[in-house]
């Protein structure tokens, strides 16, 4: 999902929006990716990923 759109999300920082920094919901609303988009490299680094799971 990333590969096709990487600016899907939300910027972590909505005072800097082009940061490069951003949040993305997944899952329901169960998980959340933490990515960067490096403006200089045609690249994403995912930074964090967090899934929570109540059993």
């Amino acid at each position: 999902m990333l590969t096709l759109e990487p600016e899907r999300g939300r910027p972590l920082n909505p005072d800097n929006p082009a940061g490069g920094l951003f949040q993305l919901d997944f899952g329901g609303g169960r998980g959340l990716i933490t990515h960067l988009l490096p403006t200089s490299q045609d690249r994403v680094d995912v930074l964090v990923v967090t899934w929570v799971s109540f059993h």
